[in-house]
């Protein structure tokens, strides 16, 4: 799990505007302020794995979860995690040789060598990237054939293949570090958006 917590800077600010507001007042603008906070946050992290990793904005952001802050408890938690990414994700292809996929933006495709693309049980809903542990008298299988004309000593055991776990990116001091300050930027904004919007209301 990825957390992320503001510098005290960041906090002395966030207080100082809510010492104008009454304790009722506070609470509402610490839950409006903080949960609008943590949707950014969840923005500007997906927005950081997608340009690492060749995945779509939406794959990532299905790893992000939100814990909404309340009037009654002004707190939230905005999380990632996960474990690691099926490969046939990252634009798994099926060619002569294997697989082939993209996992890092910066890097080129690269194939699996006898990887090959298949459903392997008749529940199974989306098709998944595959290795075959061979066993038989030929030296290698045939690369790209169709699992299901494939003899069957190609066919078991297999096993399925997966990417990286890309909250492990996140876990760089580096990008925690800008993804924090991004975090505490945002909340001493937001907050001073919700307290001005109260004191307009006098």
């Amino acid at each position: 799990m990825i957390s992320v917590k503001l510098n005290p800077i960041d906090v002395a600010d966030v207080k100082a505007m809510l010492s104008r507001l009454s304790a009722d007042e506070t609470n509402k603008a610490m839950a409006r302020g903080i949960n609008t906070t943590m949707t950014g946050v969840r923005t500007d992290g997906v927005k950081i794995l997608s340009e690492h990793y060749a995945l779509t904005a939406t794959a990532i952001r299905e790893s992000w979860k939100i814990r909404k802050a309340l009037f009654r408890d002004p707190s939230g938690v905005v999380s990632s995690k996960g474990t690691f990414i099926r490969l046939i994700k990252f634009g798994a292809r099926q060619n002569k040789s294997g697989v082939s996929v993209k996992v890092l933006r910066s890097k080129p495709r690269a194939t699996v060598e006898h990887a090959f693309i298949a459903k392997i049980r008749g529940d199974q809903k989306e098709e998944q990237v595959y290795w075959r542990k061979y066993k038989g008298p030929h030296k290698k299988p045939v690369a790209g054939r169709a699992y299901a004309r494939m003899p069957r000593e190609y066919k078991f055991p297999v096993q399925a293949l997966y990417g990286p776990r890309i909250q492990d990116h996140l876990g760089d001091p580096g990008i925690m570090g800008t993804l924090t300050k991004m975090a505490g930027e945002r909340l001493s904004k937001n907050m001073e958006r919700e307290v001005d919007s109260i004191l307009r209301g006098y």
